[in-house]
């Protein structure tokens, strides 16, 4: 695993930040800001397997127009490259995941910058 958060750490170095300030409350974890923007990574072991994720908290489901709203964000989804919007619990999310094995510091550090730009580029704000 600290070969994992090795790399995680080089690339978020790359991207201009202190690695050690960005850590979360646990191992495995680092929170990164992009404006409005919060882009959660996280890195974890699961069935013997370690996962890699990304993921940009966006905005909650309106209460209204639910199915207007699923309908846009499906098609949304088919013109973004590599993450996807997904929803949890009542919130929309880039998110991004694959097995850790894959990892490099440039794959991490083109998915960060993909995820930044996607949730900037969506029209949807986070309230501050």
């Amino acid at each position: 695993m600290q070969n994992y958060f090795q790399i995680v750490e080089h690339a978020i170095q790359k991207l201009g930040l202190d690695p050690i300030g960005t850590r979360g409350n646990e191992e495995g974890q680092w929170n990164l800001k992009k404006g409005n923007f919060d882009i959660m990574i996280d890195v974890w072991t699961q069935e013997n397997k370690t996962f890699f994720q990304i993921l940009s908290p966006l905005c909650m489901i309106p209460p209204n127009s639910q199915e207007d709203f699923f309908l846009h964000l499906l098609k949304k989804n088919f013109g973004l490259c590599g993450v996807s919007y997904s929803i949890m619990d009542e919130t929309v999310f880039l998110k991004y995941t694959i097995e850790a094995e894959q990892l490099t510091i440039d794959n991490i550090y083109n998915i960060v910058t993909k995820t930044a730009f996607y949730a900037e580029q969506s029209e949807f704000v986070p309230q501050p």
